[in-house]
């Protein structure tokens, strides 16, 4: 049937009775059902194309691109509620379209909306942008004690978040005064406020005139502390966190600063610190702290594997005040293959100086590696924790007691009792841009003991070592999905006997974090039939990672180290391998599989903790 034919019959069809369709042609009501399913296909196609596409005659700027896309989505949200009515979509978007352009800068684009005749979209806007605006002057003006400062004025106007040249941006302009005005309240000025803003654009001549002017205020100096919410501890104890003395210079770095440190004590779950210059009193401005207290007991538990030590569990309990006394108690008990131990701190309220003192014990078993121990020890330590901007450094030192039995397996002349008296300093600094997911950055770790005792394997009354220890991590992106991490240890103990020195001073490696491919602590000296501590160590590390779609990544490796007693007898001990990365709010998950060149065997190596 030609398709004239088959008019024909559906016009005849129209016009006759019922008694028309009993009689119809099988054939007929297939080419008839064909028809609909076609016209339906149609309508159907027409539906899924979107309602608008952009065609630009120069490619825009990436910026640009990505706030024009974003106008065809939010119309596309609003076109399925509303698809009847696409001249007032149409309409819409334009206006978006203007809207997002004068943000960036473009503010005499030409414009036409037409039929897409590609069938990519149901219109077509081509849209010429014409001339971006550019910044030609930039004036800032001060008024307000810091008028006087000429060389902290001049700082600000060089400093400056868009210069002349650049293209104007909206966002670009917000963000350029609001980062002027926190860098004058920063210091000093808590009190500053734009006073005048002006933007002179001259469409025609795509030019664009800044003007700002900032009132900085009095400059303030810090008053006295107002702290509400405390029910179960007095003012004092928030006093011994406070970083400043009354009469200094206004910080905010420093007020962040306060925060965070009454933010990680045991005694608050809630802090809010900040300053209000209307309540100041004349130049001094008092800090004004509001605190929720946190529940003073606690009990948590975590659970991980790895495949170092196997399952590993902990009970951990919390307690925020001590004999009437916020003395914050720390203690628990830690299981694994390899290693139980129970441990219980007291750690005393820091010092104004942000220095904090603490005391301690442990009782610990380990089987390493044909290696047995059994220690108690008790001590006290100081620590200090200083943050500037992204670097921080702790220092540590303690001084310690500790008790240890030791057994070699295959090796009786190897086993040991020392009783040690130990002096540790330890300097660690950081500069990374995350602490759990660093990319850019380092981290230095340096440490020295000496220690003083007595050991069942020798005559003398006593035994004297000197231990160094040193770590280097460096992190180097190549780009946004491209990372190598590079990561060198060193130690050495000098001491006549290595007999005498407990087992945690002298050095083991291999494993997670070590060198991969060789079992936990399997590198070291040999004796009998186990692996002992050593004297000496030297551990290399390189890795690349590729970060692929999402948060996982892969990962290429090559490890290198050893541990001995003589550094000419150091023979170091390789790794290769792959590994799969994925990122958590906790940091990079990582499985890996490596192969030791001195046991020419495979390991995989993984580690996981949860918390609750």
């Amino acid at each position: 049937m030609r398709p004239g034919d088959f008019n024909a019959s559906i016009e005849w069809l129209l016009e006759s009775g019922p008694s028309a369709w009993t009689v119809l042609h099988p054939v007929l009501w297939l080419r008839f059902l064909l028809f609909l399913a076609i016209a339906a296909l149609g309508c159907a196609h027409a539906a899924e194309r979107p309602l608008a596409r952009y065609a630009v005659t120069a490619k825009p700027p990436a910026e640009v691109t990505a706030l024009l896309d974003r106008a065809l989505r939010e119309t596309a949200e609003a076109d399925s509620l509303d698809r009847e009515d696409e001249e007032r979509m149409l309409r819409r978007l334009r206006g978006d379209t203007l809207d997002v352009l004068a943000t960036e800068g473009y503010f005499s684009p030409v414009l036409a909306i037409g039929t897409d005749d590609t069938g990519e979209a149901r219109y077509v806007i081509r849209l010429e942008l014409g001339q971006r605006t550019r910044i030609t002057e930039v004036v800032i003006e001060f008024a307000g004690e810091l008028a006087d400062r000429s060389d902290a004025v001049e700082r600000l106007r060089a400093d400056w978040g868009l210069p002349v040249g650049e293209p104007f941006r909206d966002e670009r302009w917000s963000a350029a005064k609001t980062r002027l005005l926190n860098q004058i309240r920063g210091r000093d000025f808590a009190a500053a406020r734009i006073s005048d803003a002006v933007a002179l654009v001259d469409e025609g001549q795509a030019t664009a005139r800044l003007r700002v002017e900032i009132d900085s205020g009095p400059a303030y100096t810090v008053g006295a502390l107002e702290v509400r919410g405390l029910a179960r501890y007095d003012a004092q104890l928030v006093e011994r966190y406070n970083p400043f003395t009354v009469g200094e210079p206004y910080n905010a770095d420093k007020l962040l600063e306060f925060q965070r440190r009454l933010q990680r004590s045991p005694y608050f779950s809630t802090v809010i610190v900040d300053v209000d210059p209307a309540r100041a009193d004349g130049r001094s401005l008092p800090v004004l702290i509001e605190v929720r207290e946190a529940q003073t007991k606690r009990v948590s538990f975590s659970l991980g594997y790895s495949t170092d030590t196997g399952v590993r569990g902990e009970v951990a309990y919390r307690q925020a005040t001590l004999f009437g006394n916020p003395y914050s108690l720390q203690s628990g008990i830690s299981l694994d293959r390899t290693r139980q131990a129970a441990y219980a701190d007291v750690y005393l309220p820091p010092k104004p100086g942000d220095e904090q003192d603490a005391v301690g014990a442990l009782v610990e078993l380990t089987d390493s590696e044909g290696v047995k121990t059994n220690r108690w020890a008790v001590g006290a330590q100081r620590t200090h924790k200083r943050e500037v901007g992204p670097k921080s450094v702790d220092t540590q030192l303690a001084l310690n007691f500790q008790h240890e039995s030791r057994e070699v397996s295959g090796a009786p002349e190897e086993d040991t009792t020392n009783d040690v008296v130990s002096a540790t300093y330890a300097w660690t600094r950081r500069e990374v841009d995350s602490l759990t997911q660093p990319t850019r950055g380092s981290l230095v770790t340096l440490s020295g003991t000496v220690g003083l005792g007595r050991s069942s394997v020798t005559n003398l009354l006593n035994t004297v070592f000197l231990r160094g220890y040193g770590r280097y991590v460096y992190y180097l992106p190549l780009s946004p999905r491209d990372q190598v991490i590079l990561r060198t240890e060193a130690g050495y103990v000098a001491v006549d006997d290595p007999r005498v020195v407990p087992n945690e001073f002298l050095f083991r490696t291999g494993g997670v974090g070590t060198v991969r491919g060789y079992a936990f602590q399997s590198l070291g000296r040999k004796v009998g039939t186990a692996t002992t501590g050593s004297t000496s160590l030297a551990v290399l590390s390189a890795e690349y990672i590729r970060w692929l779609r999402g948060d996982w990544g892969a990962a290429i490796f090559v490890d290198a180290g050893n541990a001995a007693d003589d550094l000419r007898d150091l023979r170091l001990a390789r790794g290769y391998g792959l590994g799969v990365r994925y990122r958590t709010l906790a940091g990079p998950i990582a499985i890996d599989v490596a192969w030791a060149d001195q046991t020419h065997g495979v390991r995989v190596h993984f580690a996981l903790a949860i918390a609750f």
